[in-house]
């Protein structure tokens, strides 16, 4: 294992040396002295977390139709101070109370397992940013044939079949090649402890704690590279939605300073008892689907991509004259314009946000609000053209074709529509792409969520029934879609949810006779405006700490490779998000291959094309750092 190189030196100016090293750092003849600071000690808990390679179980599957052993590291926990688990977690008794959001499953072929060269694929299942659980539920056995129901977190199953050349069988193709396959567990919004075990409250799961497990993951991994077998220098990271969004913060923030007090808490490997970090949590690559990202700005992203050429309204307008239907003739509900006002001044805002991202467009200039309708037109278009070119059926200009609802809260039914949004011949030319007809296809497949969509105005389940000014054609109510939002990754231990944008500070409902009033969250029921909350420093804190964009640019440790899809269907976020972390990341020296693109016909889902995200895994592999 190659250490994190902690030695730095420090050449004589008075104004960056540590006062603890002034007189060693002083003028005249010595101004040319380099003084080494203090190396970090091993970390508190380094010996407590070393790897046990003899603890495993043997698992018989299928790989390729052969019958092939896999060895199991069963529930390894990577921190020395693991979060204790109340009995039930988001409605499931759990069984690892001890460290059941802090814990990997590790997987390795038997005939690699000696192996120590071959790359970790390293898969986080975060989920719209709920703690990911691994181990067994209520009361599993150890013994009893792993289901749906009895374990959570194996992605390698005793009898089941796996196979390299699928397109959504990333299990199988990192077997294949003699990866190490890792799941990690982590912390995160809904992780709750037993009452009385923190000082600090239940809520043990608020941001940036997902974020600090997966980095205290690869710190195991770092520290245990002699024993284990893979090698701990390639780690290629996995993860979709949520878990998107947390390994490209991780790849965004490798061996960055903001979290070191963090991992001090938790017990992260390399982390001495001063904060000072001796090993890296740094990785190769990141592989990222539709990453739920930005959070405190995807609300006035969300309303600029979906109002910005009409698309709530025109929907509106669908819905009220009966014309999202599915197949059969029968009418769908996909109306979700609750507030056209508030949608109007959170799009405003994010005219000057993306102004003030200094990103550019791909001819080098700025990236504005006004050019960049014309920059996703071209990420739309190539994403049909590689679609065509692949030889994957496409619905043809003016036919008819059908998209299931997707994502969250996305309403029922199979949506019969016409493709009046997009042209294109043979050979993969696009002849005809009209955006305001696609964004309106966008939106009827599935509908939009609620605004605000991701700081929402009160985790209560009564806005669910509040009605819209939205109606069937029968002139029924269609009431709000919401779905909770994010809310509740933010706040302190001991608040259930805070909100976490100025918007929804202040426009918070106050609670109402389904749910309690939390007296300390939002103007209503504080008396402070957002711009005068004493949590708000605490708040934007923590909505950087889980944000790429702040450290991109700036961090010597970020993930030299990338690969960032987002379904080109996927109403679950703002086009504007992934894109925005592309061209972030294209202008990042130390950042050496960015990979984005759109994929056509997909919506909210990641791991669909499997066989080309190991193609170019495996270029990055063997071309090396």
């Amino acid at each position: 294992m190659t250490p994190f190189p902690v030695l730095k030196t420090c050449r004589l100016a008075a104004a960056l040396c540590a006062a603890s090293l002034a007189s060693a750092c002083g003028g005249g003849s010595n101004d040319d002295l380099e003084v080494a600071t203090p190396a970090a000690a091993p970390g508190v808990f380094d010996s407590q977390l070393v790897f046990d390679k003899n603890r495993f179980t043997t698992l018989n599957v299928m790989l390729d139709g052969v019958a092939t052993p896999v060895r199991w590291y069963r529930e390894v926990c990577y921190v020395g101070k693991p979060m204790p688990l109340a009995p039930n977690q988001r409605g499931s008794l759990v069984d690892n109370r001890t460290c059941g959001y802090q814990n990997m499953n590790i997987f390795v072929r038997e005939a690699d397992a000696a192996k120590q060269g071959t790359a970790i694929f390293l898969n986080v299942s975060n989920a719209g940013w709920f703690a990911s659980y691994q181990g067994g539920l209520a009361g599993w056995d150890g013994q009893a044939a792993i289901t749906a129901t009895n374990y959570r977190g194996a992605d390698v199953v005793a009898g089941r079949s796996y196979v390299s050349t699928s397109d959504t069988d990333k299990v199988g193709a990192a077997l294949a090649r003699g990866m190490v396959y890792v799941n990690i567990a982590s912390r995160s919004r809904g992780a709750t402890a037993p009452d009385g075990a923190y000082s600090d409250g239940i809520h043990q799961g608020k941001a940036p704690a997902a974020i600090v497990d997966a980095k205290a993951a690869v710190r195991y991994l770092r520290l245990n590279d002699r024993d284990m077998p893979g090698d701990a220098s390639r780690i290629v990271v996995n993860g979709t939605s949520g878990g998107g969004a947390q390994v490209t913060q991780l790849g965004a923030t490798g061996d960055h300073a903001d979290y070191l007090p963090y991992l001090k808490a938790v017990g992260a490997a390399g982390v001495d008892a001063s904060g000072k970090s001796s090993i890296s949590d740094s990785v190769f690559a990141v592989v990222a689907y539709c990453p739920i990202q930005d959070m405190g700005s995807a609300d006035i992203a969300y309303e600029w991509m979906f109002n910005v050429l009409g698309t709530r309204a025109a929907v509106s307008a669908d819905q009220r004259a009966g014309l999202i239907v599915d197949a059969g003739g029968a009418e769908l509900v996909r109306a979700a314009n609750p507030d056209p006002a508030g949608s109007a001044d959170l799009m405003s805002k994010f005219v000057a946000y993306q102004a003030s991202l200094g990103l550019k467009n791909d001819a080098g200039a700025a990236l504005t609000t006004d050019n960049m309708l014309a920059a996703l037109i071209t990420e739309f278009k190539n994403a049909a053209s590689a679609h065509v070119k692949a030889g994957r059926p496409f619905v043809a200009f003016n036919a008819t074709g059908s998209a299931a609802a997707n994502g969250v809260a996305g309403g029922s039914g199979t949506l019969a529509y016409r493709n009046d949004f997009i042209d294109v011949d043979a050979t993969g030319n696009v002849t005809f792409f009209s955006l305001p007809n696609y964004l309106k296809f966008v939106a009827k497949q599935a509908r939009l969520k609620a605004m605000s969509s991701f700081d929402q105005v009160g985790q209560t389940a009564i806005l669910a029934t509040t009605a819209t000014a939205d109606t069937t054609s029968a002139g029924a109510a269609i009431f709000g879609n919401y779905h909770g939002g994010e809310s509740n990754l933010f706040g302190t231990a001991a608040q259930v949810y805070s909100n976490f944008t100025e918007y929804a500070w202040n426009k918070n409902n106050g609670g109402d006779a389904v749910n309690p009033v939390q007296a300390d969250v939002g103007l209503r029921n504080t008396g402070y405006t957002w711009a005068g909350n004493p949590q708000r420093d605490f708040l934007l804190n923590q909505y950087k700490l889980i944000n790429a964009l702040p450290y991109v640019g700036k961090t010597d440790g970020i993930t030299p490779h990338w690969r960032i899809r987002n379904g080109a269907r996927d109403r679950d976020t703002s086009f504007t998000v992934a894109f925005n972390l592309s061209r972030a990341l294209k202008a990042d020296a130390k950042v050496k291959n960015v990979d984005f693109a759109l994929h056509w016909d997909q919506g909210h889902a990641g791991n669909y094309d499997v066989r080309n995200a190991f193609t170019w895994i495996d270029a990055r592999l063997a071309a090396g750092n």
